[in-house]
């Protein structure tokens, strides 16, 4: 009777931890595909150069997407920054973010394009920040801060601006009045294709740290923050609540065209969607990890599986 009751007890034992094995890994993957709460996507502090074969790299904190130095002819330069170290620019050099490659050979009517890291194509809510201090204002109609863009041939001149945040220098630019040292923001949606907004009074000065931030937000729109403020602006392409979703592009630069010193650059995504996550994980050892993880989970299911079996075939002789 008591041997009776054991094996009893003991099966139910062995139900109990098959039914937390598969209800745990259940449940990690439900909130792994179901993160519906705002992210950082990646996070440079821009303190630090890596070497990285025949490159060299300031690290993403998050992992994702490194930055590789642009030296035309000088790469970027570690100074003293807002916090630590940050990075110099001279008007000319930059960081580079690839996203995805284009295919040039064999030619083809449609650009070719393989995947890099896809976590930059945020489509519908984004956050841009960082901390900046203009040393001058280029001559240009964008100095950029973070710019995202995508290209369909090999020329440097023939790309489309998709998001980014930048400051004017001062330049009439579509039929507007635009202050040196206006700030501005801007996304290129498959609906209402590009729009921009610009800040009605300069708020960027030369020479002193400063915290700036870009928003697009579905409901209200396009806005930029100064040091958490935020502050008027006006559309000087499109509309400044663009409707549809921000289309994908080729890669992120870091300080192109400007003279200015970056720190703490930020990239959120405040409204990730399923395959947005998914494809988070498409790349690199994330997807190692899940397919160990999902085996661990299966291989233990079955040998608890086969130990229940087992037991209730002992207990039925």
């Amino acid at each position: 009777m008591i041997k009776r009751e054991s094996k009893k007890a003991t099966k139910t034992m062995l139900t109990l931890i098959l039914i937390g094995v598969l209800s745990t890994g259940f449940t990690a993957a439900v909130e792994a595909l179901n993160t519906g709460a705002a992210y950082t996507v990646s996070l440079w502090h821009l303190d630090e150069v890596l070497p990285d074969g025949y490159r060299e790299v300031t690290p993403d904190a998050i992992g994702r997407n490194h930055g590789i130095l642009v030296a035309t002819p000088k790469a970027p330069l570690l100074v003293e920054g807002k916090f630590n170290k940050a990075m110099s620019f001279d008007g000319n050099n930059g960081v580079y973010v690839p996203i995805r490659f284009l295919v040039g050979f064999p030619p083809s009517p449609q650009p070719i394009y393989i995947p890099i890291s896809t976590s930059l194509d945020i489509q519908k809510e984004i956050k841009i920040e960082a901390w900046i201090n203009m040393q001058d204002f280029k001559n240009v109609t964008y100095n950029n801060i973070v710019i995202k863009c995508t290209r369909t041939d090999a020329s440097t001149e023939n790309v489309t601006r998709i998001y980014g945040i930048a400051v004017k220098a001062g330049l009439p630019q579509n039929g507007y009045a635009v202050a040196a040292g206006a700030l501005s923001g801007y996304v290129y949606t498959d609906t209402d294709g590009f729009n921009e907004i610009v800040t009605t009074e300069p708020v960027v000065p030369l020479n002193e740290w400063i915290h700036v931030a870009f928003k697009r937000d579905l409901a209200t729109g396009m806005h930029l923050y100064v040091n958490g403020v935020e502050q008027t602006v006006k559309a000087i392409y499109g509309t400044q609540n663009p409707k549809g979703k921000i289309i994908n592009g080729t890669e992120v630069y870091f300080g192109h065209d400007a003279v200015v010193t970056i720190d703490e650059i930020q990239i959120s995504d405040l409204a990730p969607e399923t395959q947005t996550v998914a494809a988070q994980v498409d790349i690199g050892p994330n997807l190692l990890i899940a397919v160990i993880a999902v085996s661990v989970i299966f291989a233990v299911a079955w040998i608890l599986r086969r130990a229940i079996q087992t037991w209730m075939i002992h207990s039925k002789s």
